[in-house]
């Protein structure tokens, strides 16, 4: 936090920028669907699971652009998931910079002014703050969902309504943050985040109480008994609330990206953001904004629609058993020759000497009958 400090010294924002603007034309934020706009967050590593799906996939690995079933990737299946409620000339893709290639190979049919490239990784409030500059630059009353592009979702369509009842909700309290929280569909996990609630939980948003990031297994345990969602990092906000939650909680990070935005019709752009960027230290969108912020928060309860952030091979192959696919993708493993150190203890554990059948889905990449799961 000293390096936020000391930058925060050497930034000032200029008056009159959109961020400003945005900023301080709050109360007068109105929500509709055609100023609803999507930041998709594809700027992640795959540290946990990079090197089992360059086995798997092939390519490199990283989890965002992997085919893991079917032959679209994550990023593919999460742009076509939004695009049920948001054009995609409102949909904005943020990509580390060092993935150009394979980001303009997969989103070759994307707008190519929509694909934002960071020039480094500083962590999530950057990532998100990036396009949000770009997408205040373009309209100041923007209404956002901001969404990963790696999570897996079984009932689309559900979740995509989940997505709209937040949005609806913004409208009855456009000054606060409305996130997804998943109702806990297995056991405790000890690899998510937590939502706490300050009340029970019912079918609308109701006020946060606080984060827990990665719990030991038995507070976990209790965080579910107590009513907790897991952390989906999905949410809805205004532009507006979403630039006054940085400038209550980092200020050194609102001025550098409102810098950023009064920059971007210059031709000097990209060396600006270059030069903030190497200013900048790593800033966690979760813990360093929103868990100051949690007054100004709501969750939404999301029932099972069969959600998984698959950070973990466990997790993935735990998904593929609770849809039907487990002992298909199996095959795939072998298939594909997989080296075993890498599921054989998930395997264990989430199938034990499970009896392997065929299945057409991952043999042939033929069968269209589930949307999700289609190869297309």
């Amino acid at each position: 936090m000293v390096q936020v400090k000391a930058l925060a010294r050497s930034l000032r924002l200029p008056r009159g920028t959109a961020a400003e603007l945005s900023t301080r034309n709050g109360r007068e934020h109105q929500v509709s669907r055609s100023n609803v706009w999507s930041i998709v967050l594809a700027g992640g590593e795959s540290t946990r699971v990079r090197g089992f799906l360059k086995q798997l996939c092939g390519g490199n690995g990283l989890k965002q652009f992997s085919p893991i079933i079917g032959r679209r990737s994550m990023v593919q299946h999460t742009l076509d998931r939004l695009q049920q409620l948001i054009p995609a000339e409102r949909i904005l893709v943020v990509v580390a910079a060092h993935h150009r290639d394979e980001a303009s190979r997969q989103l070759a049919h994307w707008p190519q002014q929509n694909i934002i490239y960071q020039p480094a990784n500083r962590d999530t409030a950057p990532g998100i703050l990036l396009p949000l500059a770009h997408i205040t630059y373009r309209d100041p009353s923007a209404t956002l969902v901001v969404s990963p592009s790696d999570h897996f979702v079984r009932d689309e369509t559900s979740f995509m309504e989940s997505v709209n009842t937040a949005l609806r909700d913004l409208k009855q309290h456009p000054n606060e943050m409305v996130l997804l929280g998943m109702t806990p569909e297995q056991g405790p996990e000890t690899e998510y985040g937590y939502i706490e609630v300050k009340k029970q939980r019912t079918a609308r948003a109701v006020p946060v109480a606080g984060f827990v990031e990665k719990p030991p297994l038995q507070l976990a345990r209790r965080l579910i008994q107590q009513g907790a969602l897991w952390n989906t990092m999905v949410f809805a906000v205004t532009s507006a609330a979403l630039w006054q939650m940085v400038r209550d909680t980092v200020p050194a990070l609102y001025n550098a990206f409102g810098l950023i935005q009064a920059m971007l019709n210059s031709v000097h752009a990209p060396r600006f953001i270059e030069h903030i960027y190497e200013t900048l230290p790593n800033i966690n969108f979760s813990s360093d904004i929103c868990a100051p912020m949690a007054g100004k928060l709501r969750v939404l309860p999301v029932p099972n629609v069969g959600w998984s952030d698959w950070g973990t091979v466990a997790s993935i192959l735990r998904s593929l058993q609770e849809i039907g696919k487990f002992d298909a993708f199996r095959l795939r493993l072998e298939e594909c020759q997989v080296h075993p150190s890498w599921y054989a203890a998930p395997l264990a554990e989430i199938h034990p000497q499970g009896q392997v059948t065929p299945d057409p889905l991952f043999a042939s990449l033929n069968n269209e009958s589930e949307a999700y799961l289609s190869p297309d």
